[in-house]
């Protein structure tokens, strides 16, 4: 069936022929889109009358063709499937009745037919709607009010709602919690017999201060000829989590760990995520390890992967990597452990150096963290600083990821490969104009060797004030990384085999891929056929599409939450992007974008704004000028900022980006880079790739390198009576 819809796509590219293309859709009310489920493929834009028969989420048939800009555009045939049964949205009320209006997007709203018994309106609450008229060209959808979620001003239930909207459930199955718990609180050691033992290894864990499950562990040893063996130990989930039990089922129908500010909501349930499956410190743990032998020069010489047993000997957090990096003492550790972790300092440094020179594209964008009470509430904004210790797990996960996709492929045992088709050419035409404005030499980014393009496009932009701009202009140009079992590699890692093995406990692709070695390590051939695969990776990328969303959209919630008090103030920010509804501008050490409803700016102006209104409820910030930048209006003009400004006052509008020509970036400067995580990395400090950047850029983001910094709301005045 997917060829058949290839051949069709292919068909409808060519000529200006239509093609009936199936999939789900995002519905933004008076247009969709189609998400493509062909690797590599484009998403349809979608138009007319037919939209209003369909919701969003909905799979769809659609009548679709290729214009001669080469957009794909058209229409919807008819629903093949319904997405949801319910609809989550903010209740209100007008002349014509109640209806819900959809949290997710701007979808259409659905009349509501009824409240059930005891469900009483509140307007502006959150609100579950179940649907009992599904939407046609004559009528919206409509239903009964079942649950009043809770009130708009409510931050806690605002993402509740954003959840629930998104099909992430908070609660387990009660069959799913009773398999569960029947595997007990702690390991027998009969479940080990048959496991190689490493008890005698040192064997340690790295992961952030707050993190609560440990699913990785790392040792490294020394070999004869200048060698190092490099072990990557993973909880062994697939052990716990049997094919075809209720467990599995509804793992798989989560497919990721949430990772929001004020919560989280796991794939698996706790006691084995935060137990059975997470290698805590003095306790055995069974795992599934890969060993590597690498060379001084960083190549892999060897690699075995086997089922074992350990005994972490070390819980470390990042900090104290660090501080054993830099030469420092951490309480607690053994001269035999500190010695260890200096060498895997060393290790990483060239394996950093290895992937770089192939072409692996490393991104320097800030990581903001937003800081809440007990309640949920948010306390400040925190942008996390780029570690050494963070690169060091990073290149040792990322090794791992790629020396099992290459075990796998060689063995011909069909898995899900974690998939990043090349940039579009016209994107990347775009992207060169664009940062041509900026001051950077990107001309040469059409044509040549892309990698190697960019990465000299990174290295320029390095030490500019807008490097953070610069990098998110570049990601956004790259294709979203996706799982698919068939790949032509990895772009972005620069890699020709790539998968998910390190995170099992919070990514079902990776517990696949377990499977997928039990079968090469027991020669047994079976568990996942082309088309199951095909299913899993059009699935799991929904869903991680839907986490990184509701993580995306909570932060922007509680960023909003935060400067809500701030309406009428003043701030500095950058324009990061340019619509048709105007300029997004980031603000100062906020992390938060605002939209200025204006023209003639560009990505990289620094600009004077003013906050003007705020939308908790759906995280917007609207900016205006400041009232001294403008001049009273005649009827029918556009208020604008003077051109002029009094004599000591910063310009209205700054390019940051161009710069003198004695000042230049990348003059002359080798091809190389420094570490950052790569799209296969992991939760704590930077997680990226199928982790939570939600793989929609090819390396995820690296954090920036400048040193930590907080931003809180200042303290307001006290208002003289």
């Amino acid at each position: 069936m997917r060829k058949h819809w290839q051949r069709q796509q292919q068909r409808g590219a060519s000529g200006g022929q239509e093609a009936v293309i199936e999939g789900a859709i995002q519905h933004h009310g008076n247009f969709a889109f189609l998400l493509t489920e062909t690797p590599g493929g484009s998403d349809v834009f979608l138009g007319g009358r037919s939209l209003a028969l369909a919701m969003d989420g909905d799979r769809v048939q659609a009548s679709v063709r290729r214009e001669s800009s080469g957009k794909l555009v058209g229409s919807i045939v008819r629903v093949v499937k319904r997405a949801h049964n319910s609809l989550v949205g903010v209740l209100k009320h007008d002349r014509k009745g109640w209806a819900v209006c959809p949290e997710k997007g701007d979808a259409p709203p659905a009349f509501v037919t009824g409240f059930a018994p005891g469900v009483k309106p509140v307007e502006e609450a959150f609100a579950v709607l179940e649907i009992t008229r599904w939407p046609t060209p004559e009528a919206g959808a409509a239903g009964l009010v079942t649950e009043i979620i809770g009130d708009s001003g409510d931050i806690r239930a605002r993402i509740t709602s954003l959840l629930r909207a998104r099909n992430i459930n908070e609660t387990f199955k009660k069959e799913t919690m009773a398999q569960s718990a029947a595997w007990g609180l702690e390991l027998r050691p009969e479940q080990w017999q048959g496991r190689e033992e490493l008890f005698g290894l040192p064997v340690v864990t790295i992961d952030g201060a707050d993190a609560k499950d440990f699913d990785d562990a790392v040792s490294l040893e020394r070999l004869d000829g200048g060698l190092v063996r490099l072990g990557v130990h993973i909880a062994d989930v697939s052990y716990y989590v049997k094919e075809k039990t209720a467990l599995d089922a509804e793992a798989y129908e989560r497919a990721t760990s949430v990772y929001l500010p004020d919560r989280v909501v796991p794939m698996l349930p706790p006691s084995l995520s935060n137990n059975l499956c997470s290698l805590v410190p003095e306790q055995e743990r069974l795992t599934l390890s890969i060993f590597m032998d690498i060379d001084s020069a960083g190549k892999v010489t060897r690699r075995r992967m086997v089922n074992t047993v350990i005994r972490s000997c070390r819980r470390f957090t990042y900090d104290e990597v660090e501080e054993l990096l830099n030469g420092k003492k951490v309480p607690n550790v053994t001269r035999q452990v500190a010695e260890m972790i200096k060498r895997m300092g060393e290790l990483a440094g060239v394996l950093n150096k290895c992937r770089i020179k192939r072409g692996a594209l490393d991104f320097n964008l800030p990581e903001y963290k937003v800081v809440t009470d007990a309640q949920g509430m948010p306390l400040k904004v925190v942008l996390r600083p780029r570690l050494k210790s963070h690169r060091l797990i990073e290149e040792f996960m990322l090794l791992a990821n790629e020396s099992t996709a290459t075990e796998l492929m060689a063995a011909q045992i069909p898995f899900l490969h974690r998939r990043h088709d090349e940039p579009d050419p016209e994107k990347i035409k775009t992207l060169a104009e664009t940062l041509g404005s900026l001051g950077l030499s990107a001309g040469h980014l059409i044509g040549g060797n892309l990698h190697k393009n960019i990465q000299d496009v990174l290295h320029q932009a390095e030490g500019n004030p807008i490097e953070a701009i610069m990098n998110s202009l570049i990601v956004r140009s790259m294709k979203q990384a996706v799982y698919s079992p068939v790949s032509a590699g990895h772009f972005g890692i620069a890699a020709k085999a790539y998968c998910h093995f390190t995170s099992p406990i919070r990514r079902y692709p990776d517990l696949m891929t377990h499977r997928a070695i039990k079968q090469l390590l027991t020669g047994k051939r079976l568990v996942y056929s082309m088309a199951s695969l095909e299913g899993a990776g059009v699935h799991c990328s929904e869903r991680e599409r839907m986490a990184a969303e509701a993580e995306h959209k909570s932060t922007d919630i509680l960023r909003a939450e935060l400067l809500k008090a701030q309406v009428g103030t003043e701030m500095d920010g950058v324009v990061t992007a340019v619509t048709g509804a105007g300029a997004f501008v980031r603000l100062g050490d906020t992390g938060a974008e605002g939209l200025l409803r204006t023209a003639g700016l560009a990505p990289g102006d620094e600009i004077r704004v003013q906050i003007a209104g705020v939308d908790t409820a759906k995280g917007q910030i609207d900016l205006a000028y400041p009232k001294d930048q403008m001049k009273a209006a005649a009827p029918g003009e556009t208020r604008r900022p003077h051109a002029g400004r009094p004599e000591g006052r910063r310009p209205d509008v700054r390019r940051l980006g161009a710069r003198p020509a004695e000042r230049k970036f990348g003059g002359g400067r080798p091809a190389g880079g420094s570490g950052g995580r790569s799209n296969g990395g992991r939760k704590g400090g930077g997680r990226s790739g199928g982790g939570r950047s939600g793989g929609a850029g090819p390396s995820g983001a690296r954090p920036s390198n400048q040193p930590a910094s907080n931003w809180k709301p200042p303290a307001r005045k006290k208002r003289r009576r």
